[in-house]
């Protein structure tokens, strides 16, 4: 498939695309533009660092205008872009392929990203998640990964909702007959877990795709063996989808994420580990 990635200056959003592609289709052909990028401009270099953390290294380390991807726009399969001012642009192109819009991806307006460039490091790294989820959850769209059963996501908005989120996603395990995650790799839920009286079955996210799939009763919930440095890593591997794919194909699954807000922090995580995800239901007290 010939997959283009298309924002703005083709410095942040779209080149970060570009690599996350590139990491979980590597058959592909896979390039990123910008509508208004001008010729050589370097990739921002928080960016750049970002990306070299979660290991989806930046490929395309400088800008590339419109009129320089024409080729490749034409011949594409799939065009994603960041906003819909873009996708009127490539439209005005002539091209007529199949094109998907950030801002029409999923329901949930939290998820579209904006412009990161000048951020903080935190909400940097918050908008770049979005990129990273929405564009795998374009690309899977498009080449179609169906699972036989339902992934639920469900989401806490802050530390202080992961209580009442744990209570609603083993409800809705029970009402689904579903196999409940806790998909938190960075701080994996402990208090809440002992307050329900779920009992552990621990899986190792380094060995998920090597392991045999977990049995999971109704009293226990799947959560990860330790925490996790830059849990995004993980998230934004083909590993996690293609375990979450064959996870949903012998079970419903209900995962409570990561909160979208830690106490000091704005986190990524919960968007990486949803995007698969058939349903998302945000909880706030």
């Amino acid at each position: 498939m010939r997959i283009v990635t298309v924002c703005r200056m083709n410095q942040a959003r779209s080149p970060f695309a570009q690599a996350v592609l590139e990491r979980n289709f590597p058959e592909d052909q896979i390039s990123s533009t910008g509508v208004e990028a001008h010729s050589g401009n370097h990739m921002v270099d928080s960016i750049m660092q970002i990306a070299k953390n979660w290991q989806v290294p930046i490929t395309q380390v400088e800008s590339r205008p419109l009129s320089k991807a024409a080729d490749d726009i034409a011949s594409a399969d799939l065009v994603i872009v960041a906003d819909n001012r873009q996708r009127d642009t490539v439209r005005n192109l002539g091209y007529q392929g199949a094109l998907r819009s950030y801002e029409e991806i999923l329901e949930d307006p939290d998820f579209v990203p904006i412009d990161p460039t000048g951020l903080l490091p935190d909400a940097m790294s918050r908008e770049l998640g979005k990129v990273g989820a929405l564009t795998l959850r374009a690309a899977i769209d498009a080449k179609g990964y169906p699972h036989a059963h339902s992934i639920r996501a469900v989401i806490p908005h802050g530390v202080s909702d992961l209580s009442l989120a744990l209570t609603t996603a083993q409800m809705k395990r029970i009402n689904d007959g579903a196999i409940l995650i806790d998909a938190d790799l960075r701080a994996p839920l402990s208090e809440e877990v002992d307050e329900l009286g779920l009992e552990r079955v621990y899986f190792d996210i380094d060995l998920v795709e090597s392991i045999e799939l977990p049995v999971v009763g109704p009293g226990q919930i799947l959560t990860h063996i330790r925490q996790v440095d830059f849990p995004e890593r993980f998230f934004l591997s083909p590993a996690w989808r293609n375990w979450l794919q064959k996870m949903a194909d012998s079970s419903p699954i209900v995962m409570v994420t990561a909160p979208r807000h830690s106490k000091a922090r704005r986190l990524a995580d919960s968007y990486l580990a949803s995007y698969m995800s058939d349903e998302f239901s945000v909880i706030s007290g």
